[in-house]
């Protein structure tokens, strides 16, 4: 039983990390022009077969009852979104500020099963009241007014927390008495890459020849890219890195990590991801926060203690 609790917090600070890690990722690929719809694109693209193969090679579980999987297919959706409000955020503000930010998303379940009728208890208020603090000393340059990119960058963050609130309550709904969870996952992801490839025709007529000329160097040029796209490996390693590490070993240790402690566990593990995307994002990208931002960091990561030791919600890390 120890080990067992052992090895899941293992799982569940692997699977963190693995999340924190996406920004390092993803900057590169910025730079090198990609936008936010092209990189959540070949995420998806990349991680679907992988979840497949996984789920395949290390024999998961069928469980009990089969799953419902044209309504995880539509989950995916969700996830394709939160992707994209992601990738479009990091374009805005620090990645850091984001996914404090973005940490926010228990306490909007909690909300979210007040309003659909749960109780919510005083440490879900005491909660709230600690991520308001939070939101307002987080937000870029709050004593001095914020800009338009800024404003965009914080909503987006919001909006991404509010899109993973209505996943995990939709999900923890739709998977209740299901223990196929890894082969959930690979249909979520499925559905998410299929929902961006439909897309893809409109994003076309819309910004003329992006997509596909991105598309076109990195594929049918792969053969040359070492001769003729010096970055071009290193742009490709980011890509598989946001979808090997970042998608799916985040997911996979995070689903057997649960398994193993809980959800409940699993989240108060999870409140490092903030602290670690702060390190990683100074460390690779430079990136620093004021010292109110870091005490407004505190305090949304505080609201998610308090949220879970008073009455745990099952919500655990996703990006």
């Amino acid at each position: 039983m120890l080990r067992n609790q052992r090895d899941g917090m293992l799982l569940i600070l692997a699977s963190v990390t693995s999340y924190s890690m996406l920004p390092v990722f993803i900057r590169a690929l910025q730079n090198a022009g990609l936008n936010a719809l092209d990189i959540a694109t070949w995420r998806f693209a990349l991680a679907a077969p992988l979840f497949w193969l996984m789920v395949r090679f290390l024999r998961q579980p069928a469980g009990d009852r089969p799953l419902p999987r044209w309504r995880l297919m539509g989950m995916g959706t969700l996830l394709a979104l939160a992707a994209v409000a992601t990738f479009w955020g990091f374009e805005r503000i620090p990645a850091g500020t984001f996914v404090v930010l973005f940490y926010t998303y228990p306490a909007i379940v909690a909300v979210l099963s007040a309003l659909m009728g749960e109780r919510l208890p005083i440490a879900g208020w005491g909660a709230l009241v600690l991520t308001t603090i939070g939101i307002i000393l987080t937000v870029p340059d709050f004593g001095h007014g914020i800009g338009n990119d800024n404003l965009v960058g914080v909503l987006l963050a919001l909006f991404t927390a509010f899109i993973v609130a209505i996943y995990f309550i939709l999900s923890g709904r739709l998977l209740k008495g299901h223990t196929a969870l890894g082969a959930a996952s690979a249909w979520s992801t499925t559905g998410a890459f299929l929902f961006l490839l439909v897309l893809i025709p409109f994003r076309a007529a819309q910004m003329p020849g992006n997509f596909w000329d991105h598309l076109g160097e990195m594929t049918f040029s792969m053969p040359l890219l070492a001769a003729h796209h010096p970055q071009g490996i290193e742009l490709w390693l980011r890509m598989l890195g946001i979808a090997t590490i970042s998608t799916v070993l985040g997911g996979f240790f995070l689903t057997v990590g649960i398994q193993k402690v809980g959800a409940a566990r699993a989240s108060l593990i999870g409140t490092v991801e903030p602290i670690l995307t702060l390190i990683f994002a100074r460390i690779f990208l430079g990136e620093e926060m004021l010292p109110v931002q870091l005490i407004g960091g505190t305090f949304i990561v505080a609201s998610v203690l308090v949220l879970q030791l008073g009455s745990p919600v099952k919500v655990t890390a996703l990006e």
